[in-house]
């Protein structure tokens, strides 16, 4: 074995780090090569791009529209596409071995040595190899080596020098550009259109919601909730063609919607049924983005505030509470016969429509042939969308019309029996026992032919029954046989009377006409006296005389008709929902009501000196109003804003001495202490009279609210008197349906006669002075916050 002395070893270190530096130079000469045949290949493709970024630079696409600038990057983007796919056809990229000639070239070696140097020796001679790898050595002087900048062919490929010029024209159009040279590069590719366009962006809830329209920023970057269904608004403004607008999340969409218009105004419209993200484009820029989440509508929720029960009258009274995210618009009471087959029974209930509804209902079932059976009963509530919401079941007996006579008690178990038999057997076993109520005519029905044809049609409609319909005409049948051998004109009577107040609570809560209001209470009056002159008719009234409680309160037809009015004014001033209440309060007072000794129920009268006290009353709260009327117009006239109308001081002088006349002309007649009360404010005119003659409103106006205090307090005197004199026909402390005023608890007080006719005073005053639109805006705002009161 050959062993190298220390003199031919070569150092290790000192080749390894000159092979890193000869492949770095070998790197350098390949970029070198690659940027010269790069360059030359981009021409004229940079040409093209230059005059078009020149164009930009010196603002041509300020002035020219938007379609010829279109039309312009188009062309220049096909030009420099072209000249690209021209210039690289046959391009190859430089490899190792190219950089390493390129070197060798550059640097003037002329026997190839770097090239060279990835050449293997043959053999394993390492003799041999140490001297190959100095032959290598010895011939690379590394610190001569150079690669040499590169030197691009353009000549060839621009022989006019065209690109000189493309550099000039773009430091020129620079230099012109200024401060702007970012803004109008960015045009470059942008119409410009959505740094002009305006967007109008709302959002409509659906309407049984109640909630206002929700207006929708641009910049707004919240979540932003509305209810599902809800309409998403588009408006675009100054638009050069249609936005476009992107809709991320389920919309429920068949297909996606597009602004349409024209003239530089367009709109688009979406449904939002989930959550959803909307963002606007107009010309390359995000005019509008909002992240929108939808509420969803919940299902109404309905229960029983009490188990359905009985009134006298035998009428089912049905007390419900039900709520809705939005509002319930509808409610039904679902009924099936307990543990017996049958078709369901489904009851509307008229409700007025709100977000929590607390309703009492009545509800005449008797007719039905369900009547007197135990029953399941479940409540169902339905919103604005249709969604219902139900109750849990409850078992109870439906309230049944009692018969004394037995023919007919017989009947009613027949058509009972008839309504809930679903087979032919069932059918046959009633036709069997109809047919057995016919047996000797001519002993039971000699002089009641009428009846005996209707046991024969009730028998053969039976067997020849075949659908729900023939059914159902046996079973109205056989009611009104069982009626007619009763008691008639009360069930008539009080069926009237249930249909108005379900009419009336239906067209309250429905926002029906006042006029269509006052009719239907007038009918219900009318219905009324019709009720009490059945009751008074009828043949178990004796046996009711007996039975009555004699701590039981008594009203008068007075009372009943007040109430009426107090629901019809309650009706005016809005507050329907309070009327509502009010009318099925008065519907349970009648379900209830049973005729006094002497049938005076609902006609007891009113003593002469009691009207007389009401009436004068009802003047002196006339007086009031016009007195207040007067002190109004007098602070107008001191502060510069009176009415020409008025004719100045001199005219108020006369409405006062008017005023003062009326009271004189009232106050003949009264028990002279009631007018001594009053002569404060007698007094007080002639006061405010003479210092509006004397145009010192000052004075007038101190006068004249001391007569409107004196007015008042003189009809609140009044008003206890008159309270006397009502306590011969009713209790003292007790109003009109005979509750006890003071209530419960000594806090709660019913307003007398002149507080309502103080109330109504105001609220008449309140609306004169809001329809008065040439007071100032400020007052006006005031008057619409106390309107909202009433």
């Amino acid at each position: 074995m050959t062993t190298l002395s220390p003199r031919t070893a070569s150092p290790v270190g000192s080749a390894t780090d000159r092979e890193a530096r000869l492949s770095r130079l070998i790197l350098l000469a390949r970029a070198s090569l690659a940027a010269e045949r790069v360059l030359p290949a981009l021409w004229p493709a940079l040409g093209f791009a230059g005059l078009y970024f020149a164009a930009a630079l010196s603002g041509l696409y300020t002035f020219i529209p938007w379609t010829l600038q279109a039309l312009l990057l188009a062309a220049a983007i096909t030009a420099i596409g072209l000249s690209l796919d021209s210039g690289f056809a046959g391009f190859a990229w430089p490899y190792w071995k190219d950089g390493a000639r390129r070197l060798e070239e550059q640097s003037g070696l002329k026997h190839r040595p770097i090239s060279e140097g990835k050449d293997r020796l043959i053999g394993e001679d390492p003799f041999a190899r140490e001297l190959w790898r100095l032959h290598q050595a010895r011939n690379l002087a590394l610190e001569k080596l150079q690669v040499g900048f590169p030197a691009p062919d353009l000549a060839s490929r621009d022989p006019r020098h065209l690109r000189y010029g493309v550099l000039l024209l773009l430091a020129a159009s620079l230099v012109i550009a200024g401060a702007q040279w970012r803004t109008r590069l960015l045009r470059a590719f942008d119409s410009g259109a959505g740094l002009a366009v305006t967007l109008d962006a709302w959002v409509d809830p659906p309407a049984y919601t109640g909630v206002p329209p929700l207006y929708l920023a641009p910049g707004d970057s919240n979540v932003i909730a509305v209810p599902a269904g809800s309409i998403l608004n588009l408006r675009a403004h100054n638009a050069t063609h249609a936005p476009g607008l992107s809709l991320g999340g389920a919309l429920g969409l068949s297909t996606p919607p597009r602004f349409a218009g024209d003239n530089g105004e367009y709109a688009d419209t979406a449904r939002i049924v989930a959550d959803a993200r909307a963002r606007v484009r107009a010309g390359g820029h995000v005019i509008g983005d909002w992240r929108l989440r939808a509420i969803p509508d919940l299902a109404p929720v309905i229960s029983f505030d009490s188990v359905p029960s009985a009134t006298e009258r035998q009428a089912m009274k049905i007390s419900i509470r039900a709520s809705d995210d939005y509002g319930v618009v509808g409610a039904k009471l679902v009924l099936t016969p307990h543990g017996r087959t049958g078709p369901p029974l489904s009851v509307d209930l008229p409700i007025p429509a709100g977000k929590s509804v607390t309703q009492t209902n009545f509800v005449d079932l008797t007719a039905h042939p369900y009547a007197g059976l135990m029953v399941d009963g479940h409540l169902e509530a339905r919103d604005a969308t249709g969604q219902v919401g139900k109750s849990r079941a409850i078992t109870f007996r439906l309230p049944a019309r009692v018969f004394t006579d037995p023919l007919a008690r017989a009947l009613i178990e027949q058509r009972q029996n008839l309504a809930t038999s679903v087979d032919a057997a069932g059918r046959k076993l009633v036709a069997t026992a109809l047919d057995a109520f016919a047996i000797a005519p001519d002993q039971f029905y000699a002089d009641k032919p009428g009846l005996y044809m209707g046991l024969r049609a009730a028998y053969w409609g039976t067997r020849g029954a075949r659908s729900a319909e023939d059914i159902a005409h046996v079973e109205d049948l056989l009611w009104q046989m069982a009626v007619s051998l009763e008691q008639n004109g009360l069930l008539d009577a009080a069926a009237e009377l249930r249909r108005l107040q379900q009419a009336i609570t239906q067209a309250l809560a429905q926002h029906a006409p006042q006029d269509v209001i006052d009719q239907l209470l007038k009918k219900y009056g009318d219905a009324m006296q019709k009720y009490e002159q059945a009751l008074a008719n009828n043949p178990d009234q004796k046996k009711q005389q007996q039975m009555q409680d004699q701590n039981s309160k008594t009203i008068t037809q007075k009372d009943i008709d007040d109430l009426l009015k107090e629901i019809q004014r309650l009706s005016q001033a809005g507050q329907r929902e309070q009327a509502a209440q009010m009318m099925a309060m008065l519907q349970n007072m009648m379900e209830n009501l049973r005729m006094s000794q002497g049938g005076q129920g609902g006609q007891g009268g009113q003593s002469q000196q009691g009207k007389a006290l009401n009436d004068a009353i009802q003047k002196f709260s006339d007086m009031m109003g016009k007195e207040r009327s007067l002190l109004d117009k007098t602070m107008r006239q001191k502060n510069g804003n009176g009415d020409p109308k008025d004719g100045g001081t001199q005219g108020l002088q006369g409405q006062q001495k008017s005023l003062r006349d009326q009271l004189n002309a009232t106050l003949q007649g009264m028990d002279p202490k009631l007018r001594d009360k009053m002569g404060a404010a007698g007094s007080a005119m002639d006061q405010a009279q003479q210092a509006l003659g004397q145009k010192n409103l000052d004075n007038a106006g101190n006068a004249e609210k001391n007569a409107l205090a004196a007015l008042r307090q003189g009809a609140d005197a009044l008003a206890k008197e008159a309270q006397g004199q009502n306590g011969t026909e009713q209790k003292k402390d007790a109003d009109p349906l005979g509750r006890n005023r003071i209530g419960t608890g000594e806090s709660t007080k019913v307003p007398a006669l002149s507080d309502l006719a103080r109330a109504r005073e105001i609220l008449q005053e309140l609306r004169k002075r809001a329809g008065e639109r040439g007071r100032p805006q400020q007052e006006l705002d005031y008057y619409d916050r106390l309107l909202k009161e009433f």
